[in-house]
């Protein structure tokens, strides 16, 4: 975000495209056997996005390089093999109606990053996988917005057991 934004208008959205500052790609890791292990339960699964490493981010995209959000191509390959690929036309909700439903419950600040979604694909990675993203804008390939990521074992003490 490139203001701070309170109680946006779903409809006003001139506001809403005005309050951001730019765009990234970030890979939004879930740990599904720590997800599913507290679903059973009734527990919050926030620990599951919550590891270091678990969204890895691109660089920061001027909105000047991207004239419609809603109109990108979004892709995602493990080990080069393409697993999600889309255009941002398939959103279920324009970015002013996201922006406008978080911003009324809580305030969006400068600096914030906002997830809109994901492309049909999601899957599982291994240690060692390389996961590449990045997005197009008619077609020409917005190198800032490309990341790579290895898959990595986690260091530290933390290890994971069904209880």
């Amino acid at each position: 975000m490139g203001q701070t934004v309170q109680d946006l208008d779903a409809s006003d959205e001139k506001e809403a495209m005005d309050a951001i500052d730019g765009y990234a790609i970030g890979i939004d890791i879930t740990a599904r056997n720590v997800q599913d292990e507290a679903k059973k339960k009734g527990l919050p699964w926030s620990i599951a996005k919550g590891f270091d490493t678990f969204l890895p981010m691109s660089n920061y995209v001027p909105k000047t390089v991207v004239p419609d959000p809603h109109n990108v191509e979004l892709w995602l390959s493990v080990n080069g093999e393409v697993r999600q690929q889309d255009n941002t036309q398939l959103m279920l909700f324009p970015i002013p109606r996201i922006l406008a439903e978080i911003s009324q419950c809580m305030t969006l600040e400068k600096g914030d990053v906002v997830l809109t979604g994901t492309p049909k694909g999601v899957g599982s990675v291994i240690v060692g996988d390389v996961m590449t993203a990045g997005l197009r804008v008619d077609g020409m390939e917005v190198e800032e917005a490309r990341i790579e990521v290895k898959v990595q074992q986690k260091e530290g003490s933390y290890e994971y057991k069904e209880t």
